[in-house]
């Protein structure tokens, strides 16, 4: 009878210390929880310094190119350049929105405030009316804008690390080749021209061109009123209007 208990317990001594062992080399519902806690979504965090430059220039250039199209909307009574204002601002508005919501991955807040160039430009068009603005609207915030933001996005896209921005890059682009060619042929723009001046000059409604105007093709102020519409999408430079080349 002694013996018969002294079997059980040692069986039972046995269970008891190999379960213990077998439990130990397990990972208990805590540290499986832990670890799976640990385990976030890859995101796509990494950025190089044209990244960075992208992001501050075209956060920038987005917010100035608002603002000079919302003056458009205001002061223009030309419906190409009313129409070329709000293709304008729908394209930066789209932009701002993508730069945020990257931003908001990588931690970082797009600009809030346009560069300077773009407060100083839209400083001098505010005093501008009639033919004049619209024709400075049209220099400014459609060639030239259009001109340094194809240099930004080109840059982005074929040397940029951080896949949302490049992707953002090479979606503007078809855009703002449109908006270039559109803006060219109203302004009959031929590349590295200097088409008008409008820094201390009067702000008197169509007043003409100075002397010394170097473009061949000003021939006046006032924007044509029968060129295809801005939005259509199809608007291209006029045949015998290349853009020349001045590095000759």
């Amino acid at each position: 009878m002694i013996k018969r208990t002294l079997v059980t317990i040692v069986l039972l001594a046995v269970g008891f210390f190999v379960s213990l062992g077998y439990s130990a080399l397990l990972p208990n519902s805590e540290f499986v929880k832990a670890q799976t806690n640990r385990t976030t979504p890859t995101q796509n965090t990494q950025v190089n310094e044209v990244d960075r430059q992208f992001f501050i220039d075209a956060g920038q250039a987005g917010l100035g190119n608002i603002a000079l199209g919302q003056l458009a909307l205001q002061r223009s009574t030309n419906p190409q350049v009313k129409q070329f204002a709000t293709a304008e601002i729908q394209e930066q508005t789209q932009v701002k929105n993508d730069l945020t919501r990257i931003g908001s991955r990588l931690g970082v807040t797009p600009p809030t405030t346009p560069a300077p160039k773009f407060q100083a430009s839209l400083a001098r068009l505010s005093q501008l009316e009639g033919d004049r603005f619209e024709q400075a609207y049209m220099d400014e915030g459609g060639v030239n804008a259009h001109l340094e933001n194809a240099a930004l996005f080109q840059r982005e896209a074929a040397l940029g690390q951080n896949p949302d921005l490049v992707a953002v890059a090479n979606r503007g682009l078809p855009t703002i080749r449109k908006h270039f060619n559109t803006a060219s042929a109203i302004t009959k723009y031929q590349f590295g021209e200097v088409a008008q001046r409008y820094n201390n000059l009067p702000n008197n409604s169509g007043a003409s061109a100075p002397q010394g105007n170097t473009s061949p093709t000003a021939g006046g102020d006032s924007l044509p009123e029968n060129n295809p519409s801005p939005t259509g999408g199809g608007t291209r430079i006029p045949q015998g209007n290349t853009p020349t080349r001045t590095d000759r």
